[in-house]
């Protein structure tokens, strides 16, 4: 894995493990997990988490585990339906093929199979609630407009720290 695939993955890490929402799934969890982060833009993947964890909040207590997992993938699936694989997840998923993936600056793989509209993309999130959910940069989720981005940017990323 590379240097860049792995930055990404620590960021939706870091959000599983903030909220402890692989339950006690573990692997199956991670399984599912992997599956979507193959399937769908890595800026879909985050923005739906943290959707879910804000609608989870209002469960006593709050959903974990599987149950969160497909409730995120069921979100994507309203997104982007393009992207549904042809097999059901978890036990009959099956990533698409590599001849069908694009890649992103950051090589996360996704079907393109037409254009996404980022404003299809319906969120009630902004992108300071999301820095202040998950505690990482919004501009990897946001552009400067509020848009969801779903490839990376290109241009510059505001620093972490202040100068």
């Amino acid at each position: 894995m590379d240097i860049q695939r792995r930055i990404t993955r620590q960021r939706v890490n870091h959000i599983i493990d903030s909220y402890q929402l692989d339950g006690n799934d573990g692997d199956a969890f991670i399984n599912f997990l992997d599956n979507l982060l193959e399937t769908y833009p890595q800026s879909l993947i985050e923005l739906a988490l943290t959707e879910a964890i804000v609608n989870a909040w209002s469960e006593v207590p709050m959903q974990k585990g599987m149950p969160f997992i497909k409730g995120v993938h069921e979100q994507l699936r309203c997104w982007q339906p393009d992207l549904e694989p042809s097999a059901q997840m978890p036990g009959g998923f099956t990533p698409p093929s590599s001849k069908s993936l694009g890649a992103t600056s950051l090589d996360i793989r996704a079907i393109n199979p037409s254009p996404i509209d980022p404003q299809s993309i319906n969120t009630t999130l902004t992108s300071a609630q999301f820095e202040q959910i998950t505690g990482l940069d919004a501009s990897l989720v946001f552009d400067e407009d509020g848009k969801v981005l779903l490839t990376q940017p290109t241009g510059k990323i505001k620093p972490l720290e202040p100068r």
